[in-house]
């Protein structure tokens, strides 16, 4: 099993133990590469895109981009895994992150063989997806609504917020028509709560959160992976 940042979480191919590492860009994304067959996958997909397995599909989830913060407070019993090397950071890291990059090197472009012009380049947003129906949102359009938008993708209802401890942006499965951000809680007008990562009904009782497969990327390699996406229009 894949997940969609390309860490192998159980890497069983037709049942047997494989063994994946990155190989390089290809679109302007990393590829992965497993040594029992040589076969080259998409890290966002499961795909295998190359070589002997070429068409075969690995299962997909959601890692969301997160901090130890706003996941302990989604878990507070959360086993936690201390690097030997830490990285200490304040605020909204992710986004400074993502600023400091303002274009693409001319090692990544020369791995693209088109690119599509519908949003700037180096944008950043989430892109979400469901079988053959992808959409994308972009940051700022999330930030202008106020933080959350509300929408639909193939027939379901999508909430699409940004994450107030990691400020990065995720989105979840619910059949609400509205929604709005009051004390760092997030009130759907089902009467559900979305609050410290845990999402509750209107009697307090807490629900197993569904989510799309997503991504917290660029414009440029959600675009380049789903060549046929959606684009919120505020």
């Amino acid at each position: 099993m894949v997940c969609n940042t390309g860490v192998s979480l159980t890497p069983f191919v037709d049942g047997k133990v494989h063994h994946f590492e990155s190989r390089g860009l290809y679109d302007g994304v990393s590829i992965l590469w497993d040594e029992e067959t040589g076969t080259i996958w998409d890290h966002i997909t499961g795909e295998a895109v190359y070589g002997p397995l070429a068409g075969a599909r690995l299962p997909v989830y959601n890692l969301l981009h997160t901090t130890v913060a706003a996941a302990l407070k989604a878990d507070s019993d959360l086993e936690i895994a201390i690097s030997e090397r830490p990285i200490r950071v304040e605020g909204d890291f992710l986004q400074r992150e993502f600023e400091r990059r303002t274009g693409l090197s001319e090692r990544l472009r020369g791995t693209m063989a088109r690119e599509d012009t519908r949003r700037p380049t180096m944008e950043v947003g989430i892109g979400v997806w469901d079988g053959d129906a992808a959409k994308y949102y972009a940051m700022e359009d999330v930030l202008d609504a106020g933080e959350v938008i509300v929408d639909s993708l193939n027939g379901r209802g999508v909430v699409v917020y940004v994450e107030p401890t990691s400020r990065a942006l995720a989105a979840l499965h619910a059949n609400a028509a509205g929604a709005r951000w009051a004390d760092g809680e997030l009130l759907l007008d089902t009467g559900q709560v979305f609050r410290d990562g845990a999402l509750f009904d209107e009697s307090g009782e807490r629900q197993e959160i569904e989510r799309p497969l997503q991504v917290f990327t660029r414009w440029y390699g959600f675009a380049l992976t789903f060549p046929e996406t959606e684009i919120y229009e505020p």
